[in-house]
């Protein structure tokens, strides 16, 4: 059997390749850009390192978590304490909550009542079970889609309930503490990862993109690549296997031969990303009052988030406001300075002691070309299985098939150890199958026991806010 090729070097694409070589496979890692990790790495802009974005680790990353146990790295992150919150004018006050007690209460119901559900092949958006449901306050719902849109870039209609479902069952069913990396992702995990591949065997060739896929008698026979340095491109006859860890649009674009044999056929089209704004600021002062954690602001009309990398990273003097921009989509066709002024003057309105003079840097990475991949109503169904019907070809990606509510990084890496199974099953069928941790869920019968014996606490709480807003 010939080398394995993994073609894309994103943490899908290094998963598959690490987890390959441990079952003794030669493996090689083709990736297009200079520097490995794909949205979970690094990018030097201006001489600076900047993130693509913030990462998390909540407790449920059980796959990406182990991971990092198996490569020594989970000394990489710390754990964070809370999720502060901040509403215009209040600075330095955070809250850890926004809305009134009665709208918490009557939130949670709405957990209970979404976890007793059971969608299977069915769907909706989140849009509109939020609001078909009778109990929940306009405050409540308000809260709910923001927090969401500044989280995943998605509005609540283009957002799957089964998902926000599946991603809640998830916290529930694996509590813990919410883990952040020590610093960028490129110094505490892309780069070790890179260097325990090369270490172990894995030859990493950068610069090498994926243009064309030849298709013959249910195998794929050749790969043509370009060189991005030079532009030259070359074919390469294939004997061995080859998992393309790539975005679904490049997968797309390979043509029918490769779409068609995704399982399910030409799935991949419907399927949908959306960028994810960054904005990092750095500032000639530290920034007093400021949390070392993630922050809200409440009700920012480009659904921005931010931590302070000044404090929360290791090697920084001064504050650097790392923010994620969720409704980044707003400022497409605006000058990047247009857009810059646009976030500051709104961070201004949060951060009140933040001044023009403060700033003496800004990095701004709107990602119209690298958008984030977001699971909307129904699409599930079209998410492929990493085993194709042409015998030598896998596929990873966040996109592909996994529990509801699984995408991002724990979706990335649990799609490189399922297509390394792939790979094992149809090379390797005697050694044991590659470990892939479930996703813990919550019974929808126990669920809907407890929303009917909560039914007449949650109609008083309604109630009660209704005479409350009549006042």
């Amino acid at each position: 059997m010939g080398t394995v090729t993994v073609v894309g070097g994103g943490l899908a694409g290094m998963t598959a390749a690490w987890t390959l070589r441990g079952l003794g496979l030669p493996v090689r890692l083709l990736e297009a850009g200079q520097e490995l990790g794909g949205m979970a790495g690094s990018k030097v802009i201006d001489g600076r390192v900047e993130d693509h974005g913030v990462h998390i680790f909540p407790a449920w990353y059980r796959n990406t978590l182990r991971l990092l146990d198996d490569l020594g790295l989970r000394g990489s992150l710390r754990a964070t304490q809370q999720f502060h919150q901040l509403l215009p004018g209040e600075f330095p006050v955070f809250r850890t909550a926004v809305t009134p007690a009665a709208d918490r209460l009557l939130f949670g119901y709405g957990v209970l009542d979404l976890l007793s559900r059971e969608y299977g092949a069915r769907d909706e958006s989140l849009h509109d079970f939020l609001h078909s449901r009778w109990y929940l306050t306009d405050a409540a719902i308000a809260d709910i889609e923001h927090l969401f849109v500044a989280s995943s870039a998605a509005e609540s209609p283009a957002v799957s309930a089964a998902g926000f479902r599946g991603s809640i069952a998830a916290f529930a069913r694996h509590p813990g503490r919410v883990m952040m990396p020590r610093g960028d992702l490129h110094q505490w995990l892309i780069e070790p990862f890179r260097r325990r591949l090369e270490e172990d065997g894995v030859e990493v060739r950068t610069g090498r993109e994926l243009v064309g896929v030849s298709v013959d008698a249910g195998r794929v026979r050749s790969l043509t690549l370009r060189n991005t340095a030079d532009g030259a491109t070359v074919t390469e006859d294939l004997t061995g296997h080859v998992v393309l860890a790539v975005p679904h649009g490049q997968l797309s674009a390979l043509g029918g031969d490769v779409t068609g044999s995704l399982q399910p056929p030409h799935g991949i089209d419907e399927l949908t990303s959306r960028p994810l704004g960054a904005l990092h600021i750095y500032l000639r002062r530290h920034l007093p009052r400021l949390p070392d954690e993630h922050i809200r602001l409440v009700g920012s009309p480009h659904a921005i988030t931010l931590l302070d990398i000044g404090q929360a990273f290791e090697g920084h003097h001064r504050t650097v406001l790392n923010c994620v921009v969720g409704r980044v989509s707003l400022l497409a066709g605006l000058p990047q300075d247009a857009a810059v002024k646009i976030l500051v003057d709104e961070l201004s309105t949060y951060l009140t002691d933040l001044t023009w003079s403060d700033i003496e840097h800004v990095c701004y990475q709107p990602h119209f070309t690298a958008p984030f991949f977001a699971p909307g109503p129904g699409l599930d169904r079209y998410r492929p299985l990493s085993t194709t019907t042409l015998e030598n070809l896998h596929i990873a990606g966040d996109f592909c098939a996994a529990p509801p509510g699984v995408a991002g990084m724990e979706g990335a890496v649990r799609s490189g150890l399922t297509a390394a199974e792939s790979v094992r099953a149809a090379t390797r069928p005697g050694l044991p199958p590659v470990r892939i941790d479930p996703i813990g869920d919550i019974s929808p019968a126990l669920a809907r026991t407890l929303r009917r014996a909560l039914l007449p606490v949650a109609a008083a709480v309604r109630a009660l806010t209704r005479r409350r807003r009549r006042r």
